[in-house]
Order: C-alpha cells, then structure tokens, then sequence
C-alpha cells in the first residue's frame, strides 16, 4: 500500500462534516460511468481507497470463476479476500482426520495469480466447528489436554499449508461474552485455566501461539462482532488483550467485524475503536482492521421482514455509509487501520437475507440483486477526492 496521507485530529473532524454535506453534491464518479458492476468500464473502489487501507470482500468459490460476472466485479473491485465459509473448522477439517483444502486452495492459487491479500477465516471458533474436537468417539467430553493438542495440531496443519501465502489469519473469533468476560463456549469450559496462572485465556494464548509457530511472518487477528457499538465488550476485550499483549502473546491486532445498520451511532463508534487503539501502547505496531461491514437496513429492535426502500431511506442509508467511510480514513490518518473487509459484496449473496429473522430481505451492500451498483457505491467513490479538496481548502 502507499504511504498513507496524514491528517491532523482537528482537521479531521472538520472534514467528517463537509465530507457528509458535500456526500451526493458534485462528484468525478457518477453512475453513467456504468450501471453493471461487472462492465468493463467500471470504476475500481479499492483504487479508489489506495491511499488509506485496503477493501476487501468475504467471497464464495463461485466467485473464483474466471469469465464470470462474478470473478470480473472482484477482481477489479477488491484487493483482499476471505472466505465466507470454506475454512472455518467445520468445512476445511470436518472428522479428526479429513481436511477439505480445495475451497481454500483456490482462493490462495487467485491471490498469487493477481497479487491480491488474503486473509484465513478463522481458526477457533465456538459455532461452525465439529462436535469431534470436543467429545471422543463414545460421545465422552475430551480432557483439556486432548483438546489442547486437538487444536494445535489443528491450526499448525492448515497455517503451515498456507505459510507465506495466506498473509492474515483470524485466529480466534468472537470469544468475548456480550455481557462481561468471555463466552463460555466449549473451548473456555474444557480448557480453562490451563497453566493455573489465575486467568482463563489460555486457549487464545495457546492458539495464538501456536499460529505464529508455524508461520512467524503472519499477521494474526482476533476478530468478534459489536466492539463498535457494545462498550463493554470493548472493555472486556481491551483488558484482556492488554494483559495477553503485555505477557507477549503473539496477537497482531483486533479484528471489528462491523456489522451495523443504518442507525449505528458513529460517534460511539468512534471513542471504542479509539480505547482498542490504545493497545499500541504496548505495542505499537498493534492494528485494527475491519473484517465484516456491512449495514442493514433494520435495526437491532426490528423484527419484520421487509423493508419499503424509499428515496427517503435511501439517502439516510448512502449518508451512514458515507459517516461511516470518513471514521475510516480518519483511523487510517491516525496510522491505526490499513484494511477494512466488507461481508459480501452483493445484496442477494449477504448472509443478513434469512437472518436473524426468517424470510427476511436486506439491501446491506453496495450492490443489487442484479448486480447493479447502488447510490451508495457512488457516493463513497467521491469521498476521498471531497476530503483531498476540503483539506486543501484549510492550508
């Protein structure tokens, strides 16, 4: 990546509210430059944001297929990927002794092929993850020993295969309680306190570890969902990494999955991003990168199924990306996060169809059903050049 433009913290602010009036006012990109996303004339969104992180997408095999639609709006649009599915535990490593590496093969075969970045998703997780690791063939509950050996060799058998060629992994996934403390998930309840320190995160430590064991020049991720927006969680996770970080656990950066909807505070978003932020205390090459934005067109309290998009909602939905797009290059200014991910790419591939209430319709991206793009993508098309010209006008 180029070197990133640096901004100072008051001109920063001032430009989050020019940016957002300016967001739908007179643009270099518009939607005559092409209505498909896969048009060969189409503008490129990660060339776009060159100068201040890397944008990514969470694809699907079908995505890799040269000559497609699909491969062609991808491989233009994005320069990191990941896997939606294919090598989480469950899929890549199903029964004790079968691995299904094709899925991840072939994302790994793309990246070397066009330079792309790519990152491993995940490899300890509560959900997604076979009954195998943590019962024995009688249907007995493992020893914390057996367990602990289950998972190294594990996460050395898939990071070795990809040393070098898989450049950030995710190593542990949603392991903070929304609540307080961690989730007690199989691996917290079988394993414990292991070394009797007093502490009960020795499975990260041990996972993280054992990650960088058998690939030192990794970048290894701990990733989980609402640390943006739950400042609890965000208190929880920064205690803990302060206290692993300080012990010399191996633990590169935190992963904010972002998913948020249309009325997420930013604000708040902000001051949480900020205190994880201050994890480069201890380290100061700690990161922070976004792995899974996407923003729904239902809030949390909203249970019903359809939602009537008017020019009205529109607007407020293009303007929350746009407020959320100008906190990213802010952090980006502020040398905190190079990459942000988004969980898709299109509306009829997200994973919010169906969840979490069934038979649901969401429009969380910035491409349509068919593969059209939205407002949206235009409006942050036009964001970094608005910032450029609103930081000129203050020199």
């Amino acid at each position: 990546m180029k070197k990133k433009k640096l901004l100072g913290a008051v001109m920063a602010s001032a430009l989050l509210v020019s940016s957002l009036a300016s967001c739908s006012g007179e643009v270099n990109y518009t939607a005559d430059m092409a209505e498909y996303a896969y048009e060969d004339k189409a503008p490129s969104i990660c060339e776009v944001y060159k100068d201040y992180f890397q944008v990514g997408s969470a694809i699907n095999p079908r995505d890799l297929e040269e000559g497609t639609d699909r491969f062609n709006i991808i491989n233009k649009q994005f320069n990191v990927f990941t896997l939606e599915n294919d090598t989480k535990p469950e899929t890549i490593h199903p029964s004790e002794d079968v691995y299904n590496f094709d899925s991840t093969d072939q994302l790994v075969e793309f990246g070397e092929k066009y330079d792309k970045t790519v990152r491993g998703h995940t490899l300890v997780w509560h959900s997604q993850c076979p009954d195998w690791f943590f019962y024995d063939d009688e249907g007995n509950q493992v020893t914390a020993d057996v367990l602990v050996e289950r998972m190294k060799e594990h996460i050395t058998t898939i990071v070795s295969r990809y040393k070098g060629k898989i450049d950030t992994w995710d190593v542990c996934n949603e392991v903070v309680d929304d609540s307080y403390g961690l989730r007690l998930s199989n691996w917290l309840k079988i394993i414990g306190d292991y070394d009797g320190d007093g502490d009960n995160y020795d499975y990260i430590q041990i996972a993280f570890e054992t990650a960088h064991e058998a690939d030192p020049d990794a970048r290894l991720i701990i990733n989980d969902y609402s640390l943006e927006v739950n400042s609890n969680k965000t208190i929880t996770m920064y205690n803990m990494l302060k206290q692993l970080l300080e012990e010399g656990v191996p633990i590169d950066g935190v992963g904010i999955q972002m998913h948020i909807d249309y009325e997420t505070d930013v604000e708040r978003m902000r001051d949480n991003i900020q205190l994880l932020a201050k994890l480069r205390e201890i380290d100061p090459d700690f990161v922070i990168e976004v792995t899974e934005l996407d923003l729904s067109c239902f809030t949390s309290y909203d249970n019903s199924t359809e939602k009537e998009i008017t020019e009205e909602f529109t607007e407020q939905f293009d303007a929350k990306y746009c407020e959320v797009l100008n906190l990213l290059m802010d952090l980006s200014d502020e040398g905190i996060l190079d990459t942000v991910v988004f969980w898709g790419y299109d509306d009829g591939s997200s994973w919010l169809n169906d969840f979490p209430v069934e038979g649901r319709t969401n429009y969380p991206l910035l491409i349509d059903r068919d593969l059209k793009f939205k407002s949206a993508y235009w409006d942050l098309m036009n964001l970094p050049r608005q910032r450029e010209e609103e930081a000129s006008a203050q020199e």
